[in-house]
């Protein structure tokens, strides 16, 4: 073993273009496979403040047609309530806006910025598992009463106050003042539905989340109890709109169904309107022919490269074949040699993929205007059983393209391979 090492590495210096672009593809494949399951799992695995995901469900839009017309748009928390409150099977359930919206702000010393800023009621705090660090939670009382308090990250206390206490002290938002009442712990703000910089309670009476009797800026995060389907939810749901439509329908009115509310991976995958239902489905067809790609790819320019390889090598074969090395030795010797430099082309792209993953995971986070926070733990990044896949097959699918051009090198008449130019 020893001795065929010494070969191959002779080999790769001896021909390094082709041995580098041989490891350079194998590398780039596991590296690129690597970044499209991140961006893939990192939308549904579950991490705080989102550590229900495998439960979690959204319930965030309404969609109307007309006689000669339509209408989508976020629903008011009359129609929330409508569609979602005493769900069976549902753990926990909050009433808050979707999305976070930017919000000036300013401490003691005056200077105006601006922060990530939600509404949502007490019912928040069951649902996502923000860690606090200091002072409390705001209450279902202080909710309702939509008390002029509010929770903030941890880096936006450091911002806003500095040094100074900052469970007790106030702050302008949207030039109103605020206490602060808790602290907690930066998140990462790829759990869109659970973070914030800035979280002020809200309630039935806000009437600032309402534009009408149906359209306001409300959604509705619920938990499903542990052996409850998404399914059953939505079964529970669409009854209900099959009442508004009833109710609705002397107006000429009537609702479509979207498959409401969302899980985790429809989050995921992308909400793109309030008229749309997201295509699972279609997002994963597109990602296994992404993986199609990165994998046979470079394995055909691998083929092609391993039959110019073996035309260089073709004097070198008929040599050993004459001094009585069989047609089975030598087509083992170079699947093993291509199996060694396969080898280390998917353990250089593994490292790579992590080094990128663990160290520029945080760009996403910073792409945004404004706001920061923590970058996702490593398992909501990576799904290693994916990168293992892919790692074998990219090995099956380079020993079957050497497996060709080997078994060629083989069969060579050791006569004509010497005499080859």
């Amino acid at each position: 073993m020893k001795t065929k090492l010494k070969q191959i590495i002779y080999d790769l210096r001896h021909q390094p273009v082709i041995a580098s672009v041989t490891i350079f593809s194998t590398t780039m494949s596991i590296f690129l496979i690597m970044i499209v399951v991140m961006m893939n799992q990192e939308g549904t695995t579950p991490y705080a403040p989102e550590s229900c995901r495998d439960r979690f469900m959204l319930g965030a839009y309404m969609h109307f047609t007309y006689d000669q017309s339509e209408g989508s748009g976020s629903i008011s928390y009359s129609m929330a309530r409508r569609l979602y409150d005493g769900l069976e099977g549902i753990e926990s359930m909050s009433y808050m806006q979707k999305d976070c919206h930017a919000a000036d702000v300013s401490g003691p010393t005056g200077e105006a910025f601006q922060a990530r800023s939600r509404k949502a009621d007490a019912g928040f705090w069951q649902v996502f598992d923000h860690e606090l660090l200091e002072g409390r939670f705001f209450t279902p009382e202080e909710a309702d009463a939509l008390m002029k308090v509010a929770v903030i990250t941890e880096s936006m206390a450091r911002r806003l106050f500095g040094t100074e206490e900052r469970v007790g002290n106030t702050f302008i938002f949207n030039q109103e003042r605020y206490r602060v009442i808790g602290v907690v712990a930066d998140h990462s703000m790829l759990a869109p539905s659970g973070s914030f910089e800035v979280l002020i309670p809200t309630g039935p009476k806000d009437e600032t989340l309402r534009w009408g009797d149906d359209w306001g800026d409300v959604a509705v995060a619920m938990v499903r109890k542990p052996g409850i389907s998404a399914e059953s939810i939505r079964d529970q749901v669409k009854a209900r709109y099959a009442q508004i439509d009833t109710e609705y329908a002397p107006k000429g009115m009537k609702s479509v169904y979207h498959e409401q509310p969302f899980d985790q991976k429809m989050i995921a995958v992308g909400i793109n309107g309030s008229n749309m239902t997201p295509d699972v489905e279609g997002h994963e067809r597109m990602s296994m022919l992404l993986y199609a790609i990165l994998l046979f790819v470079p394995a055909i320019n691998l083929s092609t490269m391993l039959h110019s390889r073996m035309r260089r090598r073709i004097s070198e074969i008929g040599v050993r074949r004459a001094f009585g090395c069989t047609r089975a030795r030598v087509f083992l010797d170079i699947i093993v040699e291509n199996f060694i430099v396969t080898l280390l082309g998917g353990v250089l792209g593994l490292v790579l993929g992590i080094i990128f993953v663990t160290n520029c995971a945080g760009l996403f986070e910073t792409m945004e205007n404004f706001g920061t926070g923590a970058t996702p733990p490593l398992s909501a990044l990576v799904d290693w059983s994916i990168v293992v896949i892919a790692l074998m097959l990219c090995f099956v699918l380079n020993l079957v393209c050497a497996a060709i051009p080997a078994w060629q090198a083989a069969r060579e008449n050791p006569v004509n391979a010497i005499n080859a130019r």
